[in-house]
């Protein structure tokens, strides 16, 4: 009876105490997603004939034109399915705390993992392909210490603006799917302070990107200063920031630190002159101290690199909603990547959010040309965008895009004797077009194609027109 007694008394206690904690959730909301991905890619590497459809960066052996195996083999394309899950649990708490979390899981369906040369490799299917993922996790407090402030702490996202200096981190941690540029884990681990005194909202931001060793001569750190001022007429906005990301982990060594630091200073002015029309335009300069592989470990030098974004919209009073838009790029260039100036003016665009060319956008990025004197794309950049967008019917929106990119400073050539000789400036072109079908609230289909047309800026062989297929089936609950 004692026993039973205290294992009573125990129960009782727990389940006080238990009561008690769970009676601080107000509200717990469960969603997430499902994304069923198909793709279909020729001639990334912009090579013709040589049995690869894309080739990653970092390949040691960029595939040749010629062919030992069977013409089987000989495709030019790449066919795959990728799948992505996610689950989001946020909950609210009283005194105006909340969290979230959201678990993903990321793969190619029974896809084998590929060796240094860009091939499948001997072993078998990764064994990691079905693990669970933190893609979010973070708290939420408003009014903390101060009615104006809110304080975020964790795993969260982070998108300023319109993303043209921050809005994406993309990660694969396990590296388990080719096309990365689709993964959905975009986080940041940051502390975040939101001071709101609208109409100015001032936001203060720290991430680590990189910790390895708890020497923090090795890490990677981001800082981000944002200040926002919403007008009360034309739905105007205005922003000032600074952001520095200060890298001393890509290049750490035991001979000493390395410093690869980033400072970003720009503004950014967004109106509506009319209901029907958007004007805006963004403006950023980088400052700091460039370091890479390509420099040697004593050499670092001043980084001074510029980058503006003019853009406008216009939509018409139509029962198809019928938009059109016009945008400017201009990322700064830098010829030499490794010599002997002690000035480096290529823009940095690590975490950029707008997408320049779902093909285009990740050359030299994710994916190598056969052109050893191609730059990776986001940088030594310009480009024209002719966008627009209809819903002819209420559950069918169509949009299309033309690119034009040419070259902010001259590239020069490794393939063609002499090899310092200048190469054109035209990248080329790139037309997205995409129909996005919403069967029901919570289901869309979505199918995507994709061309590049290479410029004169790359040589023959290198040259060849670069194509993508995706369909997508996404349901959201």
């Amino acid at each position: 009876m004692r026993k039973l007694s205290l294992a009573a008394m125990a129960l009782f206690v727990f389940l006080g105490f238990s009561g008690a904690a769970f009676a601080e959730t107000q509200n717990v909301k469960v969603s997430g997603s499902i994304d069923a991905y198909s793709f279909y890619r020729s001639n990334y590497d912009l090579l013709n004939g040589n049995d690869a459809g894309s080739v990653p960066v970092g390949t040691a052996t960029v595939p040749g034109s010629s062919h030992t195996g069977s013409a089987g083999q000989r495709s030019d394309a790449d066919t795959f399915f990728h799948t992505i899950t996610q689950v989001q649990v946020a909950a609210d708490m009283t005194d105006n705390v909340s969290t979230v979390i959201n678990l993903i899981n990321q793969r190619d369906w029974n896809a084998e993992p590929l060796d240094s040369t860009g091939a499948p490799s001997t072993a078998t299917q990764t064994g990691n392909e079905f693990d669970i993922l933190l893609d979010l996790a973070y708290v939420q407090m408003k009014e903390i210490f101060y009615s104006p402030l809110t304080l975020t702490v964790g795993r969260q996202d982070l998108l300023f603006g319109r993303g043209f200096i921050i809005g994406w981190n993309p990660q694969d941690p396990q590296g388990l799917f080719e096309a990365d540029e689709f993964t959905q884990i975009q986080s940041f681990d940051a502390l975040r302070a939101t001071l709101d005194f609208n109409p100015w909202t001032l936001d203060f931001v720290y991430s680590k990107l990189d910790e390895n060793s708890p020497n923090p001569e090795n890490d990677r750190d981001l800082y981000i200063a944002y200040l926002t001022y919403k007008f009360a007429e034309y739905n105007a906005v205005t922003d000032l920031y600074w952001t520095g990301d200060y890298d001393r982990a890509t290049l750490a060594s035991a001979s000493g630190v390395i410093d690869n630091s980033t400072n970003t200073v720009g503004a950014r002015v967004q109106f509506d002159p009319i209901t029907q029309m958007t004007l805006g335009g963004e403006i950023a300069y980088q400052y700091g101290e460039y370091s890479s592989s390509l420099v040697s470990a004593a050499t670092e030098k001043d980084r001074g690199a510029w980058a503006v974004d003019l853009f406008g919209e216009y939509r018409f009073d139509n029962a198809w909603k019928p938009m059109v838009g016009l945008e400017y790029v201009f990322l700064d260039g830098e010829e030499d990547l490794s010599g002997g100036n002690t000035s480096y003016g290529s823009w940095n665009g690590s975490f950029r959010g707008p997408i320049y060319g779902m093909i285009r956008d990740y050359m030299e990025v994710y994916y190598q040309t056969f052109q050893s004197s191609d730059q990776a794309a986001g940088q030594n950049q310009q480009h024209i965008n002719v966008y627009g967008s209809m819903k002819p019917m209420e559950d069918l929106k169509l949009t299309a895009s033309y690119f034009y990119f040419w070259a902010t400073d001259d590239y020069h050539s490794t393939t063609t004797v002499p090899t310092s000789a200048t190469l054109n400036d035209s990248i080329g072109n790139e037309i997205d077009l995409s129909a996005i079908y919403s069967y029901t609230e919570d289901v869309t289909f979505t199918f995507m194609a994709d061309w590049f047309f290479p410029g004169d800026l790359f040589i023959s062989p290198a040259d060849d027109t670069a194509t993508q297929f995706v369909s997508e089936v996404k349901v959201a609950f």
